[in-house]
């Protein structure tokens, strides 16, 4: 008797709460929220004209497809996933949100595992909020015109928006990112994506201030990261910088890196680029104010870049570099051009035009500090002095002058076409130094066009 009255007890109770986490059968059926909810068994319901509620999780099968709907708004469930491993279209016509369900909920968001894509997909006029967006499938995606606000991280720590595996490629643009707990787009640290960021807004994410900036994403071997005509604004966090591209595991490939015309501003650090081969642009970008770092030995550079193994190739041109707590910083370099004058024919010509403002920590200023041995050339810039003279240039500038064990900036055009530095300190008995035009020091020069360095002069010289 305890028994049948058991069983009727749990007749009485709604269906809802033995509703079972949706796997679609894999036959190459079509599926979408309106078909789910038409089904009692699956835990996504039709709350009112346009929201849908999933309570539970929803897995699409590899020979299965599913359609988001334009202009719904889908609540999602305290860590629900929709799940799939077949394709996916969010290609909205109409602005569609989403998001949580209660107050309280914390749900995971979108991930999609499309074993064997075909065609590009799009997520085009969607609103994430409170849930995020991870893939990881060998192919194609535009996400256009979306907005990531309020990531939880519990889709993945990494940040609202992930890309993986290697090989994929994927366009976002137009899309912006506010205040999320994770950073706003990132992939792992051996993962080499194809990237262009294009027109994005970043306003502030990684709220939980770790060490991880509002862009995180590794070299893309020999498919090209891109970040070009975005806004990113910083919270003034402690931890948290603007952008960042590193090859951590040496990963091979051509591994080139563009950043063009973004306004940076209010971070730890603007741009770092870290480890590993990349071929790196820096070019007509405004970094201002990414000076929020505690200890000015820990970072608060305008751009740094940190090659200790001398594997990168960087150029920088036309940047307005201010308040930071240092303009540039170089830890190693194999090959740093921040402008390079003397001949304009010349494939490595920069004419430079970088302009450097009030950068500096504990009272001194700091435009662009090599601490590296490579020689690096900075013709053709504005810096942080009231008269462009070799005498005061040399006092934002910290390099071979300052510590022998360094190498070089070649920062100015004398009449020789090629940087005179504190003339009138050569040394006649100095001994002789040769550098190619890549500025890489050559012990036995043979015939043809060097550097020649005495003292701390630098001319040019055909050697014949």
């Amino acid at each position: 008797m305890k028994k049948q009255l058991l069983y009727l007890s749990l007749a009485m109770l709604p269906a809802t709460l033995f509703a079972n986490e949706f796997n679609s059968p894999g036959d190459g059926s079509t599926w979408n929220l309106e078909k789910l909810a038409a089904i009692d068994t699956v835990g996504v319901t039709l709350e009112s004209a346009g929201v849908y509620v999933m309570a539970e999780n929803v897995n699409i099968a590899a020979a299965d497809k599913f359609v988001l709907e334009s202009g719904v708004t889908l609540k999602m469930g305290n860590g629900v996933q929709f799940y799939s491993d077949g394709m996916v279209d969010m290609n909205c016509s109409t602005m569609t949100t989403i998001t949580r369900n209660a107050d309280t909920d914390e749900p995971k968001g979108f991930y999609i595992a499309t074993e064997e894509p075909t065609g590009k997909m799009t997520v085009k006029n969607v609103n994430f909020e409170y849930a995020g967006l991870r893939t990881w499938f060998v192919g194609e995606m535009d996400v256009e015109n979306c907005s990531f606000s309020n990531n939880n991280g519990k889709n993945s720590s990494s940040a609202a928006l992930v890309f993986g595996p290697s090989g994929g490629k994927y366009n976002v643009t137009g899309c912006e990112f506010t205040s999320n707990t994770v950073p706003a787009i990132g992939c792992g640290g051996n993962v080499q994506i194809g990237l262009t960021i294009d027109g994005c807004t970043f306003n502030d994410n990684n709220t939980q201030n770790n060490n991880k900036p509002q862009i995180n994403i590794t070299a893309g071997g020999d498919n090209d990261i891109i970040i070009r005509n975005c806004t990113l604004k910083g919270g003034k966090r402690t931890m948290v910088g603007a952008i960042s591209v590193a090859n951590m595991m040496a990963l091979e490939g051509t591994n080139n890196v563009l950043i063009e015309n973004c306004d940076i501003r209010d971070h730890r650090y603007g741009i770092t680029h870290t480890h590993g081969p990349m071929n790196i642009t820096i070019k007509n970008n405004t970094i201002i104010d990414n000076k929020y770092e505690t200890n000015a030995m820990n970072g608060g550079s305008g751009i740094s870049l940190y090659d200790p193994y001398g594997y990168q190739n960087t150029y920088i041109e036309g940047n307005t570099i201010q308040g930071n707590l240092w303009g540039i910083t170089i830890i190693g370099g194999a090959n740093v051009n921040l402008g390079k004058t003397y001949d304009p024919t010349a494939a490595d010509y920069n004419p430079g035009n970088n302009t450097f403002k009030d950068n500096g920590n504990n009272g001194v200023l700091y435009d662009l500090y090599n601490n590296g041995k490579s020689t690096v050339w900075a013709q053709g810039n504005t810096w942080n002095v009231d008269e462009q003279t070799n005498e005061k240039i040399e006092t934002v500038i910290f390099h071979k002058a300052d510590d022998e064990t360094l190498g070089e900036v070649i920062y100015q055009e004398g009449a020789d076409g090629v940087e005179g530095i504190n003339a009138d300190a050569i040394g006649q008995n100095a001994p002789v130094e040769y550098y190619n035009i890549q500025g890489i020091k050559v012990n036995n020069p043979t015939k043809g066009i060097y550097i020649k360095v005495q003292g701390n002069k630098a001319t040019k010289v055909n050697l014949k």
